[in-house]
């Protein structure tokens, strides 16, 4: 073979192989390609037009349920798949919010009805959308389509308002018009036409405030308030959270009662909804209980890389955690930090199945044996958990230790897409033994099926209980030990008049 003919083989060879190398890079450039979303916001009709651009796909579906609200599917309406012509393919519905297709399409359009829900409860955990104002929560507002083995982590969001409108998502400190979203389970927009926003860095702690709303307080109050809040958790917990923080305060899109409110902490965005009470201090009071919860929740669960069914812990002992930092901002009165617990009981007595499941098996099935039950026996379960360790170490320790045992061994950001996590159940008793003395309570109080008879357990402390037909109410004894009083004035409790008992 003469030597101009090889050149010329050699030449064409690598054409041909730098045509399949470019041919797999774009092949590999299509299937990795983070998915697009054009997201139209209607606020007269109360509603979105998404067009979405993702890997192709022959079934399409949108989530149906969140929590305790269910139905969500049905919202979605008049979709549209198109081919790579722009030639629409035809769609079948199969269930609410399920579509399917006999050729892959990656290309569609869909419209969201965002109608606030009936229940102004659900809507600090889904969607909605009125004349004013917002939530955009990109959980239930995307589908998950089949080439994305029904998990849909990262995508782009480009948004299209209305003239005067603004949208506001955590991490950027300004209005976005466009963002790369990397967990789309824990994304939240909030927009609006009179948005108000602050960014707040002090002290290492910094967050973001976006509000609308005509409130009896001030922004500064309530900045100052959530700042107080932050500072007391990052004691709790001997460190930040793994991201900043964004506060979402809004009205309810739907008639509500002033003393009302409703909260929901994701990712690392808390969202307060609040009836509208005339005087400041009753409402900065209002605003207090919800966001000591949910700012906690920051570090537990949502500063964890846990997993599985913990609810008993990171609800339940967390209500109660809570509500003794509120007692130790002077946010909560000793008094009405006990009348929680009688509530709590009360709540926990009214359930038939009570005792029928342990703590961690009832986290697996609080939706069906109820959320109110599994969270009013795990706060009890916390508060007789603290008063134990209290006791047996001679307050030296409290649950504050386990909950700096837990977020020292476990603090982290959320795991990467598909990497396991620890589970969260192991984890929380873990740390919940860190002193070997509770080791048996855990056992007997979380692990196993336990009756609660807060009377005879609270009695070796200085507290009675008394019952006024189906209410509890809990008192600090007359007759109290130098050693019940000071673990109760540890608590809260701060009346010096009374002389302790020898």
């Amino acid at each position: 073979m003469s030597t101009k003919l090889q050149a010329g083989l050699i030449s064409i060879l690598f054409k041909i192989v730098g045509i399949a190398i470019c041919v797999a890079c774009l092949s590999m450039n299509a299937a990795g390609q983070r998915p697009h979303y054009d997201i139209r916001l209607l606020p007269e009709g109360m509603k979105i037009i998404v067009e979405g651009r993702a890997a192709p796909a022959k079934a399409w579906s949108f989530r149906d349920s969140y929590g305790g609200v269910i139905g969500l599917g049905k919202r979605i309406g008049r979709i549209a798949s198109f081919d790579d012509r722009g030639s629409e393919v035809e769609l079948r519905q199969i269930a609410p919010g399920h579509f399917d297709s006999q050729q892959p399409s990656g290309h569609f359009r869909y419209e969201v009805d965002l109608t606030a829900p009936a229940r102004s409860s659900d809507s600090a955990t889904v969607s909605w959308l009125t004349r004013d104002r917002g939530l955009l929560m990109l959980t239930d507002l995307l589908p998950v389509s089949s080439a994305d083995q029904k998990t849909l982590h990262s995508a782009t969001i480009k948004f299209s308002l209305p003239d005067g409108w603004t949208v506001y998502a955590n991490h950027t400190g300004s209005q976005v018009l466009q963002l790369d979203v990397s967990d789309v389970d824990r994304a939240v927009f909030v927009v609006g036409s009179r948005l108000r926003a602050n960014r707040i860095d002090e002290a290492g702690l910094s967050f973001d405030y976006v509000s609308d709303g005509d409130w009896a307080f001030a922004d500064r109050d309530a900045i100052d308030l959530a700042k107080q809040i932050l500072r007391a958790h990052r004691e709790t917990f001997g460190g930040l959270p793994a991201n900043s923080p964004q506060l979402i305060v809004l009205p309810f899109p739907q008639a509500a009662g002033p003393s009302q409110w409703a909260a929901e902490t994701r990712g690392s965005t808390v969202t307060l909804l609040l009836g509208k009470l005339p005087s400041k201090n009753a409402a900065l009071a209002q605003l207090s209980t919800p966001l000591t919860h949910e700012l906690m929740h920051l570090w537990v669960p949502n500063g964890l890389g846990l997993g599985g069914d913990y609810d008993w812990f990171y609800e339940g002992f967390t209500v109660y955690e809570a509500a003794r930092t509120a007692v130790r901002l002077g946010l909560l009165t000793f008094p009405e930090f006990l009348n929680a617990m009688a509530r709590a009981y009360d709540g926990y007595l009214g359930n038939d199945d009570r005792d029928r499941l342990s703590l961690m098996e009832a986290s697996v099935r609080r939706w069906t044996v109820g959320q109110t039950s599994v969270y009013s026996k795990s706060m009890l379960v916390a508060f007789l958990y603290d008063l134990h360790v209290r006791a047996d170490s001679r307050r030296k320790k409290t649950l504050e230790n386990a909950y700096r045992v837990l977020f020292k061994e476990y603090g982290r950001t959320r795991p990467e897409a598909g990497e396991p996590s620890i589970d969260g159940n192991t984890a929380a008793i873990t740390s919940l033994g860190f002193d070997r003395s509770m080791t048996a309570f855990v056992e007997k109080n979380v692990k196993t099926p336990v009756a609660i008879d807060l009377k005879s357990e609270l009695a070796p402390y200085g507290l009675v209980v008394e019952s006024f037909g189906l209410r509890t109410r809990i008192n600090v004894s007359d007759q109290l030990t130098k050693p019940q009083r000071e673990l109760l004035r540890d608590l809260g409790y701060n009346d010096v008049v009374r002389t302790p008992r020898k």
